[in-house]
């Protein structure tokens, strides 16, 4: 079931890795001890962060969501194009977190009413919004300011970037759902076990559906903030947080197989993968040993998780 005991959880470890990186990172690599460099990987950890904390609502109910990328871009896409015309700022952002829900609810139903597995079901959600968005803007994505975007994106509190501001309030909303609300222990039981917590009464659906539609609209926040910091969108732009965001979660320390975990673990799973492929970056290594490092340490983490669970 839930815990806040994070400082015994395998959460910690997190944000231990995090520190002797981040003071390796200092030691070995330059301009990581600048405030301006600092200020910028909280910056981009939050677009990271926030659609690693949707993913760890569906993780830790034993699911997954591979539509996240295609929801980044989608929420991004579409509120370009309606901004970009007639629709206003404010039109536009709303229609992008309603067709972002409604996403997440497509999910919701499938692997609840039609019994389609997680990674099935949502690996086939993010490929019709791949063709969707390819038909819908015919490969030419619209560009689009929006100021309320470009100040989330770009703007700062008291020296601190908003993007942060809004990573740290959408974590502490997760955190009350899934660690102190009754919605958050119905999540864990189902992750420890779904016919027992089904014979328990625990309510299916209606988990599924807000765990699932609540990972769809961060990933839709997430693609609004990217629009806002980039001017412009692409149907390409989710790509990475798909594998990130699952990795942020496994990091963190919660088990890929559910029921076991600890949100705040996700923000140190996050800062730690941006931490890591900026330091990457300034060592000059191409994006494509970049992914091999990740993807290497991603599948340690599953079978070391996979094989606690056995025992």
């Amino acid at each position: 079931m839930s815990s806040l005991a994070l400082p015994t959880s395998r959460a910690t470890w997190a944000f231990g890795v995090l520190a002797v990186t981040w003071f390796a990172a200092i030691l070995f690599a330059d301009g990581f001890d600048s405030v301006s460099n600092f200020r910028y990987l909280v910056q981009t950890a939050s677009f990271l962060g926030i659609v690693a904390v949707g993913q760890t609502l569906v993780v830790m109910m034993s699911g997954i969501d591979l539509s996240v990328s295609g929801v980044v871009a989608l929420s991004a896409v579409v509120c370009a194009k309606v901004a970009s015309g007639t629709g206003g700022a404010a039109t536009a952002v709303l229609v992008a977190l309603l067709l972002s829900a409604l996403v997440g609810a497509v999910n919701a139903a499938g692997v609840v009413w039609l019994r389609v597995p997680p990674m099935v079901m949502t690996l086939a959600t993010g490929t019709i919004l791949a063709g969707a968005l390819l038909v819908y803007t015919d490969g030419s994505p619209s560009s689009a300011q929006v100021p309320l975007l470009d100040t989330l994106a770009n703007g700062r509190l008291l020296g601190v970037p908003w993007a942060f501001v809004l990573w740290l309030v959408v974590t502490t909303v997760a955190f009350w759902l899934l660690h102190l609300s009754r919605t958050g222990r119905y999540a864990f039981a189902l992750g420890a076990g779904e016919d027992a917590a089904r014979a328990s009464g625990v309510p299916v659906v209606s988990t599924a559906f807000t765990a699932y539609v609540s990972c769809a609209v961060l990933a839709g926040v997430a693609g609004l903030v990217l629009l806002g910091f980039t001017g412009t969108s692409s149907l390409t732009m989710g790509n990475p947080y798909q594998l990130l965001s699952i990795a942020s979660v496994v990091l963190g320390g919660t088990s890929i197989l559910g029921g076991r975990g600890h949100l705040l673990g996700t923000v140190g799973g996050a800062l730690l993968l941006t931490l890591l492929t900026a330091l990457l970056t300034s060592w000059n290594l191409s994006e494509g040993v970049r992914q091999v490092v990740l993807g290497v340490l991603i599948i340690g983490l599953l079978l070391v998780y996979a094989r606690e669970r056995r025992t």
